[in-house]
């Protein structure tokens, strides 16, 4: 039975008879030009495949181009769409409306941030 304590994570941990550690680390961030210091944005193994397919092809591609390499199933759209936002929220890619000069009709471009 948990007893009444202050915190809840020291209630747990005092139950499961386990403690939890915090680690910082210094040389997590990297320095621009000012000097000052700037996090490095966490990516995953798929972000990291995106971005370099995008380096491969010039840096810069048709969404839909993007969607028909990488989804494989419907249920993996949501996920991947996801993905890319959260690549363009980190300031890594762009993404913009533009006319696409085959057919006439806007469409999205992604492109890499350099």
């Amino acid at each position: 039975m948990l007893k009444k304590c202050g915190r809840l994570r020291q209630c747990i941990a005092k139950a499961l008879n386990i403690s939890f550690y915090i680690v910082y680390s210094s040389d997590r961030g990297m320095s621009n030009q000012e000097g000052k210091l700037v996090q490095r944005p966490k990516l995953g193994p798929k972000e990291k495949e995106v971005l370099a397919y995008l380096q491969q092809n010039g840096g810069g591609m048709w969404e839909e181009d993007l969607h028909n390499k990488f989804v494989r199933a419907v249920k993996y759209q949501r996920i991947f769409y996801g993905r890319l936002y959260g690549l363009e929220r980190k300031g890594l890619i762009q993404i913009r409306e533009e006319v696409n000069p085959k057919t006439g009709r806007q469409k999205k471009k992604v492109y890499l941030v350099k």
